[in-house]
């Protein structure tokens, strides 16, 4: 059962990628917007038509690492990730620093 309704899911998403309807096609709290450049935008980022496939079955897996992959993918393009990064890099920094004066 849960095979076929990932199969169904699959063939959604690809025919919406392959026709011109042009509303949001929403999985698994992403959103994935066709850009007027031929390409997708999930939650921001700009993925080609390939990337966004691949990014989709990695959403799809029953596997949780393959799916978390997916979504550091998705904050990658879409510049979350480096924010997180420079945030995590300036409290270590006053960590340290506190750390050091005491």
């Amino acid at each position: 059962m849960g095979e076929e309704r990932s199969m169904q899911v699959l063939e959604d998403f690809e025919l919406w990628l392959k026709t011109g309807f042009t509303s949001a096609f929403w999985f698994r709290g992403h959103r994935f917007e066709k850009a007027e450049s031929g390409g997708v935008r999930v939650d921001g980022g700009f993925f080609t038509k390939e990337e966004a496939r691949i990014l989709f079955k990695m959403l799809n897996s029953g596997n949780p690492i393959t799916r978390f992959n997916a979504t550091l993918m998705i904050w990658e393009r879409n510049g979350l990730l480096t924010k997180l990064i420079i945030i995590l890099s300036i409290l270590a920094l006053i960590l340290i620093y506190i750390k050091i004066r005491v």
